[in-house]
């Protein structure tokens, strides 16, 4: 007997062409916990205009500070039911190759990772569960020429017919930011992973600072730190294969460059 679950998946990148480290991250949530009364709260400011989450922008501004640690606050109370899979990819690799035009590389770029992503996210389930997905990606003119939530959809019901998974996608859209929490929640965690990946010094800039000040802070959470350092990340180069790296060697290191905020108080 199978037993039906919904999730939602939520895919988001940063960091394009020659702005290094290229990242893409997919998040799982379970449409039951999604759907749930503090998370949908959180939808409702984001179309209310009532609240607005970016963490490229993020310089210090108290508020956008408040904003920041309150969503991450009520994401702590479920991230153990929760999944986060990062590719870091090298541009500069696939531009390297010149006997294939820009349109080639963007074309494989966009239609190979973001599927080994979301797919590392929903093989591999028991034969006592079936995974219904609904897949939301932050919408840009270059996704919609690309159809990429169309070609993501295709892929992965293809994927799992092929190798007998137990999931379909049913949904797949892209959708206008400042819409879906879950969108702006993957925006803020690549962006944490970003930061601690770089791990710039503080007087590089006042963002720079402010974001290390801030990836610091949450990461005194005790869920928090320990959902960062578990999350699966993978490493591109030019390999036919994802290479999965411990993530937690970032994170120490970073913690290390910072050790005194992170000794303070902790």
């Amino acid at each position: 007997m199978q037993r039906e679950q919904s999730i939602k998946v939520f895919f988001d990148e940063s960091g394009k062409g020659s702005e290094k480290p290229n990242l893409m991250a997919g998040l799982v949530i379970p449409a039951i916990i999604y759907n749930s009364p503090d998370l949908e709260s959180y939808s409702q400011q984001l179309r209310d205009n009532k609240l607005k989450l970016h963490w490229k922008s993020y310089a210090g501004d108290a508020k956008k500070r408040e904003d920041i640690t309150g969503v991450i606050e009520i994401f702590n109370k479920y991230c153990g039911m929760t999944k986060l899979n990062v590719i870091n990819y090298d541009y500069s690799v696939l531009t390297g190759r010149k006997e294939f035009d820009s349109k080639t590389v963007e074309r494989m770029i966009y239609t190979k990772f973001p599927e080994r992503i979301i797919y590392g996210l929903l093989r591999g389930y028991g034969k006592n569960v079936y995974i219904k997905t609904d897949i939301f990606i932050e919408h840009s003119s270059e996704y919609e020429v690309l159809r990429l939530h169309d070609v993501v959809k295709e892929q992965l019901n293809t994927q799992s017919l092929y190798r007998g998974e137990h999931y379909i996608v049913e949904n797949s859209k892209l959708v206008p930011k400042g819409v879906e929490i879950g969108v702006e929640l993957t925006d803020l965690l690549i962006g944490i992973i970003r930061t601690i990946i770089k791990n710039q010094p503080d007087d590089k800039s006042k963002s720079v600072n402010s974001k290390n000040n801030l990836v610091i802070q949450l990461l005194k959470n005790k869920i928090f730190h320990s959902f960062i350092e578990n999350i699966r990340y993978f490493e591109w180069t030019s390999s036919k294969e994802l290479m999965e790296i411990n993530f937690k060697d970032y994170l120490q290191l970073f913690l290390s460059n910072h050790y005194e905020k992170w000794v303070a108080n902790t």
